[in-house]
Protein backbone atom coordinates (compact mmCIF):
# COMPACT_ATOMS: atom_id res chain seq x y z
CA UNK A 1 0.00 0.00 0.00
CA UNK A 2 1.16 3.28 -1.25
CA UNK A 3 1.92 5.93 1.75
CA UNK A 4 -0.14 8.89 1.25
CA UNK A 5 1.20 11.44 3.31
CA UNK A 6 4.97 11.86 4.31
CA UNK A 7 6.16 9.55 7.27
CA UNK A 8 7.15 12.03 10.29
CA UNK A 9 10.31 12.22 12.52
CA UNK A 10 10.32 11.19 15.81
CA UNK A 11 9.55 14.58 17.34
CA UNK A 12 7.10 15.51 15.22
CA UNK A 13 5.33 12.24 16.36
CA UNK A 14 5.49 13.09 20.19
CA UNK A 15 9.05 11.37 21.00
CA UNK A 16 10.86 14.50 21.26
CA UNK A 17 13.85 16.04 23.95
CA UNK A 18 11.56 15.54 26.95
CA UNK A 19 10.23 11.37 26.01
CA UNK A 20 13.81 10.58 25.35
CA UNK A 21 15.08 12.62 28.39
CA UNK A 22 12.56 10.75 30.84
CA UNK A 23 13.47 7.72 29.06
CA UNK A 24 16.96 8.13 29.54
CA UNK A 25 16.38 8.82 33.72
CA UNK A 26 14.17 5.87 33.89
CA UNK A 27 16.95 3.59 31.93
CA UNK A 28 19.23 4.80 34.66
CA UNK A 29 17.46 3.44 37.51
CA UNK A 30 16.65 0.09 35.56
CA UNK A 31 17.79 -2.87 37.47
CA UNK A 32 17.23 -6.61 35.54
CA UNK A 33 14.61 -8.35 37.47
CA UNK A 34 12.49 -5.14 37.20
CA UNK A 35 8.67 -5.64 35.89
CA UNK A 36 7.50 -5.03 32.47
CA UNK A 37 4.75 -1.99 32.79
CA UNK A 38 2.44 -3.81 30.59
CA UNK A 39 3.27 -7.52 30.58
CA UNK A 40 4.06 -7.82 34.14
CA UNK A 41 7.09 -10.33 33.80
CA UNK A 42 10.43 -9.55 34.61
CA UNK A 43 12.88 -8.53 32.55
CA UNK A 44 15.54 -9.72 34.02
CA UNK A 45 17.84 -10.85 30.97
CA UNK A 46 19.00 -7.57 29.73
CA UNK A 47 22.06 -5.95 31.00
CA UNK A 48 21.69 -1.85 30.37
CA UNK A 49 23.55 -1.92 27.28
CA UNK A 50 20.77 -4.15 25.59
CA UNK A 51 18.22 -2.24 27.75
CA UNK A 52 18.62 0.62 25.48
CA UNK A 53 17.52 -1.28 22.54
CA UNK A 54 15.01 -3.71 23.63
CA UNK A 55 12.76 -1.55 26.48
CA UNK A 56 10.26 1.43 25.97
CA UNK A 57 8.88 4.46 27.90
CA UNK A 58 5.32 3.05 28.15
CA UNK A 59 2.40 5.32 27.32
CA UNK A 60 -0.69 5.78 29.93
CA UNK A 61 -3.22 6.07 26.82
CA UNK A 62 -6.60 6.30 29.53
CA UNK A 63 -4.57 9.63 32.03
CA UNK A 64 -2.12 10.60 29.29
CA UNK A 65 1.55 10.75 30.32
CA UNK A 66 3.43 7.61 31.04
CA UNK A 67 3.15 4.49 33.18
CA UNK A 68 5.04 3.88 35.74
CA UNK A 69 8.55 1.81 35.20
CA UNK A 70 9.46 0.30 31.86
CA UNK A 71 8.16 -1.61 29.77
CA UNK A 72 9.42 -4.37 26.91
CA UNK A 73 9.27 -3.50 23.15
CA UNK A 74 7.10 -6.44 22.60
CA UNK A 75 4.26 -5.45 25.12
CA UNK A 76 4.67 -1.70 24.43
CA UNK A 77 4.52 -1.94 20.71
CA UNK A 78 1.97 -4.67 20.42
CA UNK A 79 -0.52 -2.70 22.69
CA UNK A 80 -0.04 0.36 20.45
CA UNK A 81 -0.42 -1.57 17.17
CA UNK A 82 -3.73 -3.45 18.15
CA UNK A 83 -5.01 0.06 19.80
CA UNK A 84 -4.24 1.75 16.05
CA UNK A 85 -5.84 -1.25 14.67
CA UNK A 86 -9.08 -1.04 16.70
CA UNK A 87 -8.89 2.61 15.72
CA UNK A 88 -9.09 2.08 12.10
CA UNK A 89 -11.11 -0.81 12.11
CA UNK A 90 -9.01 -3.84 11.01
CA UNK A 91 -9.61 -6.41 13.79
CA UNK A 92 -10.88 -9.58 12.98
CA UNK A 93 -12.88 -12.04 15.11
CA UNK A 94 -11.49 -15.20 15.58
CA UNK A 95 -12.89 -18.12 13.59
CA UNK A 96 -12.58 -21.86 13.43
CA UNK A 97 -10.30 -22.66 10.31
CA UNK A 98 -13.25 -25.25 9.22
CA UNK A 99 -17.29 -24.65 8.86
CA UNK A 100 -18.28 -27.97 10.61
Amino acid sequence: MARTRPRLNAADRGYGHEHRAERERRLLRYRPGDMCAIGGEAMMWWPLRLARRFIDLPHDHVHGGYLPGLACRRHNRGEGAARGNRMRGRTRRWQASRQW
